[in-house]
């Protein structure tokens, strides 16, 4: 993991401390991605075999809890229609978005590269460019 996506990992840890959301780092089996106990206020993260996935998976799971689900729900980049899922994938996006870009103009904003950094899935990028569109708006 690089120096930016694991200060991008750190910023959306402390997001979620501040949100009085736990974080915690277990040894599963590889293949098992993280996980939210939404009751217990919880993230658990997994030693994942592509690191650059973390802090979109810390973010959405973290989306989990903000947006009121319940249970205790496992991470997928696989496409669902879920509205639970999708839910935590926009919001996901909403967190990490302001912090990825923070110190990049927008004219130097790079999709791609967004997209490849933190291996969003593919499916994910017309969500990805309305939310980057809004942050610069914002900006």
């Amino acid at each position: 993991m690089n120096d930016h996506i694991e200060d991008l990992l750190n910023q959306v840890i402390d997001y979620a401390w501040d949100h009085n959301i736990g974080c915690s780092t277990i040894p599963l089996h590889e293949d098992q991605g993280p996980l939210v106990d939404t009751e217990a206020r919880l993230i658990i993260l997994n030693k994942w075999p592509n690191a650059n996935e973390l802090p979109f998976q810390a973010a959405h799971e973290c989306a989990h809890i903000l947006n009121g689900d319940n249970g205790k729900l496992r991470y997928t980049n696989q496409y669902t229609k879920s509205r639970t899922e999708n839910g935590a994938n926009q919001r996901a996006l909403s967190i990490i978005v302001p912090m990825y870009f923070a110190d990049i103009p927008e004219e130097s904003a790079n999709i791609d590269q967004f997209m490849n950094d933190l291996a969003i899935p593919q499916w994910l990028e017309d969500s990805a460019v309305q939310c980057i569109e809004r942050f610069y708006e914002n900006y």
